[in-house]
Parts: structure tokens; sequence; C-alpha cells
């Protein structure tokens, strides 16, 4: 996609951007903006990293490093399990039992340090109040759902959200993009008039799979370079940019 088929503003005001930076406008209404939930909305990278560790400690494996775990994150928890025993060397055995007992560590641990990235809140309310609930926004995880809705509702943004998705809502979860038609279906809004948000590879295959517009999140978990070489239609290094992306003013006249 061409980036000068899109007007272009200046953002002002925003200590991490300079004066030469530009950032394409969509031009038409968006009804439903769909977002991944880790890297996205919430840095619970730490917490995914420490009950890996625990995880590995069960089985008498040594700890691995944020490097080592990072590619393992984003498709779930049974491929997390999967990814970290084959990188301790460990055979994963029973991965049923590895994967329950790995969700046991987590609940206990998922809140530790998880937070909401910078403007995440704000950026949430604004777009509440601006379209006054024509708006809908969503979220779809790889997260199991009841823990992706426990994470909102202790950070309190839960109430900003039509549907919250995880990887166990439907018989698929991203890089398929059946998640997102589901969710477009339900919430009766077009691809043209949908937009997705994430962090990862698979959220802009499955954005891309659904035909909606993808926003790459560049802040989160995976590296900058995998996602521009996706050719997102938009890239954010804050999440407040989606105000800037979908033409939203940050101040309600």
């Amino acid at each position: 996609m061409c980036f000068n088929e899109f007007p272009k503003v200046l953002v002002p005001g925003i200590p991490y951007l300079n004066s030469s930076v530009i950032i394409p406008v969509l031009r038409m209404s968006i009804h439903l903006l769909i977002c991944d939930l880790d890297g996205t909305l919430v840095d619970s990278f730490r917490d995914i990293v420490t009950s890996s560790n625990l995880l590995l400690a069960s089985c008498d494996a040594a700890p691995l490093t944020d490097q080592e775990i990072g590619p393992c994150i984003g498709r779930g928890v049974r491929f997390l399990v999967e990814g970290i025993c084959a990188a301790a060397g460990i055979d994963a055995g029973d991965i049923d039992e590895k994967v329950g007992r790995y969700r046991e560590i987590y609940r206990a641990h998922a809140m530790d340090e998880t937070r909401l990235y910078p403007g995440v809140r704000e950026t949430l309310e604004v777009l509440r109040t601006w379209s006054d609930g024509a708006l809908h926004l969503a979220v779809v995880s790889n997260k199991p759902e009841t823990a992706s809705h426990g994470i909102l509702s202790a950070l309190g943004v839960d109430r900003y959200f039509r549907v919250v998705a995880g990887g166990d809502s439907f018989a698929e979860m991203k890089p398929s993009p059946l998640p997102l038609k589901k969710i477009m279906e339900a919430e009766g809004a077009a691809p043209a008039e949908t937009a997705m948000v994430g962090d990862s590879v698979y959220d802009i295959q499955a954005g891309k799979g659904a035909g909606v517009r993808t926003i790459a999140a560049l802040y989160g978990f995976q590296p900058a370079e995998m996602l521009k070489a996706l050719e997102p239609d938009y890239t954010v290094s804050a999440f407040d940019e989606v105000l800037t992306v979908l033409g939203v003013p940050r101040n309600r006249s």
C-alpha cells in the first residue's frame, strides 16, 4: 500500500515524536477496532517469563533467558509450553499436564508485574467518548478467554470492550482470521469498517486474512522488522498513535 495514498498529519505535542514524523490517516469510517492483548494493550512479558521459568523449575530444568522465551509467546499456551520445553532441552512428555501446570502457575503470577502500556487507558477513554459508543472495541487474544478477561478486569479497562475473545473462544486462533470474522459478524461490521491492532505477526496475518486494515504495534514483544516485513497498512510506536491513524482528535471539543 502506497504511503502517499493517505492524507498526512503532523502530531504536535507528543514527546516521542519529532516534527518530521507523519502518520497516514484512515479515510474510511471504522466501526470496529479489534485489539490484541499481550504486547499491545498490556505489558505482561515479565509475568509470562516468570511463569515459564517456574514451570521449567518444576521439571528440574534450568531457566531460560528472555530472548529464548520471547519467540515462544503469542500463539497460545500450548505453543508456549512446547517451545520452552524444546528450548530447555527437556521432553515435553504429557503436554496436557504441563499446560495445566503452567496455567496454574500463571494464574498465581499473572498480575505480579503486568501493566497497561502508557496511554492505553486514556486512549480507550478518548475512543469511547469521541464516538459516543459508535466505535465498537474488541479484544482478540491467543491467551485463554478467562485469563484475558481477568487481566482486563484487574487493570480496570474491561468496560471498554464489547467482546473479549481468547485462544479457546473459537475453533481456531490467530493467525487464523476466524476469530476476527466471527467478531465482525457478531458486531455487524464489514471488513472495510474494521481495523486490527497488534504487536505480532499472528495479528497482522489474521487481519490480512480477514480483509481488514492492519495496524502493527512496534512497541510490543516482537521485533519491528518482523512486523514491517508483512507490510501492515499502518504502524504505531505507542498505542495512543492509533488515535491519529483513525483520525480521532485527542481532545473532544
